[in-house]
């Protein structure tokens, strides 16, 4: 059974738009309170804590994935979903990086929107991946179709 390119990337994009919607939710427990990453961006940018080009690169990397979703969004609805997927790619590593981070900082507890964060952008990125094969297994087909048969 051959699964076409349009509910994969149709999955990518529905698990890329809840990693993103995740932002927002609870990421770290500070202090016995539950955290957003929009919560600990704020603070360290009060607190100083990010300076220079590390302020720049985190804060950047912060809207990164809302935008990628959206292009991606828009891509996909236009049918280009092979360009779709290659944008959704860096949501898994980027959210997930996020992840390990908390994971692996000791005074700080993982909350519930910081997994399920991680989760969906790594099916995100997993359906992601397969469309980009899918397209590459038509292409293949179409350049020798014997091997088809």
């Amino acid at each position: 059974m051959k699964v076409s390119s349009g509910p994969l990337v149709a999955a990518a994009l529905g698990a890329g738009f809840l990693a993103v919607v995740s932002l927002v939710l609870p990421w770290f427990v500070l202090l016995g309170k539950a955290r957003s990453s929009i919560d600990l961006l704020g603070s360290a940018s009060a607190l100083d804590v990010l300076e220079g080009w590390v302020k720049v690169a985190v804060f950047a990397g912060w809207f990164v994935a809302p935008i990628l979703v959206s292009v991606a969004m828009f891509l996909a609805a236009s049918g280009r979903h092979k360009a779709a997927a290659i944008l959704l790619l860096p949501i898994g590593l980027l959210l997930v990086g996020v992840f390990v981070v908390g994971v692996l900082a000791d005074d700080i507890g993982i909350a519930w929107g910081s997994i399920f964060g991680g989760v969906f952008a790594a099916l995100a990125t997993v359906f992601a991946m397969m469309v980009l094969m899918t397209s590459r297994s038509a292409n293949a087909e179409l350049a020798n179709p014997r091997t088809s048969a």
